[in-house]
């Protein structure tokens, strides 16, 4: 282990980073809140301005892992996809395996500039969460109780309103609906026995409900799909935690662009052509368990220098004040400020930990493994 890489797995320097992240996360929250007025105003300025709110957040993270931990990205995909992307709205279907395969999507809008804008579907209870949660309120993001008699209304209207944004957008899918294990792939393919349908060695049956209304509300504003197959060399197994402690890893991304108009509308039209899909997705994974890559052309989108600049302005922002205190606190010696700083500095350590831990695979929700014997749509 370098100096570099020995200095930054350090807990001081996590600690830090985390400082950072939540305070000035904080701070762009309430930035965002000062902008509800707006909305009543202009709504479209309102818009353009919270997304380059939720970049100050989004990108931080993103930042972590490009330059940071020096995670490197692979594209393959087909040479006359590639232009397009970042130029027009499209819905982004990832495999849901690891534990920061949301990050590498998150990675893959910046390359293309559109980190600001991105939508995820996410369970309602995130939109309670500080920092990101309250940033994806704020962005418009599609929340949903995993409810479909009562999530087809409400995630119809937010989809639906995203008709007139003003910026172009990726829309982030999650079709598995909950992240891999060995348990919840054992019952999902229960379920495919049950039904008939072919099972899959590396995903989860994907809940086709969602990805109807999704493209159904989205024809005319989103004009692909982009199937999108992630993996990480040397089945290495990343995690949020070893991207803040500076570990490498390497992710290969194989998408293929779809047009949406050749996505059937019929509902169960629709639900057989997505699992067909994951059948092909299944393919390319064994392909590159078996060949350590994807077929097709390599492409390498090159990191922008903007994720960085912005951490870098917040970590000066927010360290500033900072160092202000432990000057007062050596200077001082009051027990009382020096109880105060570890109490913070506590905080501060439990928060982050508590928010990595939400990405931990082990610490991944039930669903999958309650409701899917019962419905897997």
């Amino acid at each position: 282990m370098g100096l570099l890489q020995l200095l930054k797995s350090q807990f001081w320097i996590l600690l830090i980073l985390s400082y950072v992240f939540l305070m000035s996360g904080l701070v762009v929250n309430l930035l965002q809140l000062c902008t509800l007025p707006l909305w009543l105003v202009n709504k479209q300025l309102a818009r353009r301005i919270n997304i380059r709110l939720a970049y100050c957040i989004a990108s931080q993270l993103v930042a972590a892992m490009e330059w940071w931990s020096g995670t490197e990205c692979t594209l393959y995909t087909d040479p006359k996809s590639y232009p397009l992307y970042g130029k027009e709205n499209a819905i982004v279907v990832l495999n849901h395996s690891f534990e920061i395969d949301f990050l590498c999507g998150w990675t893959f809008c910046e390359r293309f500039g559109v980190l600001g804008s991105s939508k995820v579907l996410a369970k309602k209870e995130l939109a309670y969460v500080p920092v990101i949660g309250w940033m994806w309120y704020f962005l418009e993001i599609v929340f949903c109780k995993r409810k479909w008699e009562e999530d087809r209304t409400t995630v119809t209207q937010s989809l639906q309103k995203l008709h007139d944004y003003p910026e172009k957008f990726w829309f982030l899918l999650f079709c598995e609906g909950t992240r891999f294990t060995p348990k919840k792939h054992q019952i999902s393919m229960q379920v495919a026995e049950s039904k008939g349908l072919p099972k899959l060695k590396h995903h989860l049956l994907p809940r086709t409900k969602g990805f109807w209304v999704t493209v159904q509300n989205l024809r005319g504003t989103a004009a692909a799909v982009y199937d999108s197959t992630l993996n990480f060399r040397n089945n290495e197994a990343p995690t949020l935690l070893g991207i803040l402690t500076g570990k490498k890893y390497h992710a290969d991304l194989y998408v293929r662009r779809i047009p949406l108009e050749s996505i059937p509308e019929d509902e169960a039209e629709c639900s057989a052509w997505l699992h067909k899909l994951y059948q092909e997705k299944d393919r390319f994974q064994e392909h590159y368990s078996q060949t350590g890559r994807f077929p097709g052309p390599v492409r390498s989108p090159p990191r922008r220098p903007w994720s960085l600049i912005n951490w870098m302005f917040w970590c000066c922002v927010m360290l500033y004040p900072l160092g202000l205190l432990l000057i007062q606190l050596i200077s001082s010696g009051s027990m009382f400020t020096i109880v105060s700083a570890v109490a913070v500095c506590s905080a501060v350590s439990v928060g982050i930990r508590w928010m990595i831990g939400q990405t931990e695979i082990k610490r991944s929700s039930n669903y999958g493994i309650k409701e899917a014997p019962l419905n897997n749509n």
